[in-house]
């Protein structure tokens, strides 16, 4: 691992040097603005519309806990007028690679620009040390926040288009509303006692805190920690205790976990059925965010409407 982190070190020195050359612009009248991955992107083009580029640095699908800097992602990074991203330790070693390459390329981390009490933190359980949880988009009030922050990034890149940008915001900000209300009716169909969302990483923190879900995983919110069979004996018997019938897949994440927890649930005689793939770090087949996000409350409603 030192290996890989000691060869980009020497790929960003380089690509620092790469950067102080003149830049190819693709299109002079427009900005080209780079998303750390498919969410972030698919807010940006929702604000700039046809008046940015846009391009994302994480693969469409890919896990971004585990994403770690190639050298032709550093150089589209340096070849663009501003990057967005996440933040929270979210995407892997970019904050790394970004805090190596300097003030080259302005970056923003939408994290940053979020109300401190509305953040919500996971302890580990073996050291006590608390982190931030990153997923914080599946509160449509919470992207509201993050839409006007990337409205008002935007139109400081380039303020001939700002009034634009801020129209845009507007309406998205009016689709979130009514994203909102529409999760708030579909969570009335489920019982009080059945709304309990297991999945195999703890993605959907923002979502239950929003919309009165208790929320059981097998590691915290990054997918990249590892997990021992005592965590699955752990969970399992917590749910036995709560009685929970219905567990979920995560499109980024194989199931193999998830399907040891089922088993290890049937070897307790406690049976348990899958309620189907929940989107957690990634738009999947959705063509946006709301899609994305009804997708999910529709899956969630389905399952957990009956035991």
């Amino acid at each position: 691992m030192k290996k890989i982190y000691l060869l980009i070190s020497i790929l960003i020195l380089g690509m620092v040097f790469i950067a102080c050359q003149p830049k190819t612009v693709k299109n002079k009248y427009k900005s080209v603005v780079m998303s750390s991955n498919e969410i972030i992107d698919d807010l940006v083009k929702s604000i700039g519309g046809n008046f940015i580029e846009t391009s994302m640095v994480i693969r469409k699908g890919n896990d971004p806990h585990s994403y770690t800097a190639t050298e032709k992602d550093i150089i589209r990074i340096t070849d663009s007028s501003l990057i967005i991203y996440n933040g929270g330790s979210l995407e892997g070693r970019l904050e790394w690679a970004l805090s190596k390459i300097g003030n080259i390329t302005p970056a923003v981390s939408i994290i940053d620009c979020l109300p401190k009490d509305k953040l919500i933190y996971d302890t580990d359980k073996n050291s006590g040390k608390k982190t931030v949880n990153h997923h914080f988009w599946h509160d449509p009030v919470l992207w509201k926040i993050a839409a006007h922050f990337i409205a008002d990034n935007l139109a400081s890149m380039n303020n001939v288009n700002q009034q634009i940008y801020f129209q845009n915001e507007e309406v998205f900000l009016y689709t979130l509303d009514t994203l909102n209300n529409y999760i708030k009716e579909q969570v009335q169909k489920i019982p009080a006692e059945n709304r309990i969302i297991v999945t195999e990483h703890d993605a959907f923190a923002y979502f239950g805190a929003s919309y009165g879900f208790e929320i059981y995983y097998l590691h915290g919110s990054s997918s990249s920690s590892d997990i021992s069979s005592a965590d699955i004996n752990e969970l399992a018997a917590l749910l036995i205790e709560k009685n929970v019938t219905t567990l979920f897949l995560e499109a980024t994440l194989p199931d193999k976990n998830i399907r040891l927890l089922q088993s290890t649930l049937k070897a307790a005689g406690h049976f348990v059925k899958i309620g189907g793939t929940l989107y957690s770090d990634t738009l999947g087949y959705n063509n946006d965010y709301e899609a994305m996000m009804r997708h999910n409350v529709d899956t969630i409603v389905n399952a957990l409407s009956s035991k």
